[in-house]
């Protein structure tokens, strides 16, 4: 009984989803609704760790570990963003504190403690984290899914997406 109640006040019971997402280590589940997002820790136990109601939908939402950085894409019937915009969150503020903007919407956002990748329908740009200064700009074939992957070693970075000869996948090795 207690389960259940706590459930019919969570905000998914009220909104419909629209992203999951693992953080880097697995312990945390991120969640994108139609009304914001949450956060959900699963280790040790499972607790629900942070619920935010926004303006409206979260399409795509990417932890960064456990800290309090997020990166947030609008989606949904009613977005809480441009869903060509991506949203640095600080769930310390709470309140975002960076956005990167594009002319197409973006399809896949991944993120480590030194980078941020972002891929659209036909290229990825790779970011520094700590200004949001462009790193790189990947051409691609046509990516409607928006395939994209980044390490999460501290060491290099690697990163792969499709290349421009549709079929293969292009690798990227950037040295720190």
């Amino acid at each position: 009984d207690d389960l259940e109640a706590s459930q019919s006040d969570h905000p998914s019971t009220k909104s419909q989803l629209l992203a999951c997402s693992f953080n880097q280590d697995g312990g945390c589940l991120a969640i994108g609704t139609t009304s914001g997002f949450s956060v959900h820790n699963l280790h040790p136990q499972y607790s629900l760790s942070v619920s935010r109601e926004l303006r409206g939908g979260i399409g795509h939402v990417e932890m960064l570990f456990r800290c309090n950085l997020m990166a947030l894409v609008g989606g949904g019937p009613t977005p809480h963003s441009a869903p060509h915009r991506v949203l640095i969150w600080d769930d310390h503020l709470p309140k975002e504190i960076g956005e990167l903007s594009f002319r197409q919407a973006v399809l896949k956002v991944k993120l480590r403690k030194d980078a941020i990748a972002v891929a659209l329908r036909d290229r990825v740009y790779v970011y520094h984290l700590a200004d949001l200064s462009l790193r790189d700009k990947i051409y691609t074939a046509d990516n409607p899914f928006g395939l994209l992957s980044l390490s999460t070693q501290v060491q290099d970075m690697v990163l792969a997406c499709p290349s421009v000869t549709t079929g293969h996948v292009r690798v990227e090795l950037y040295g720190l």
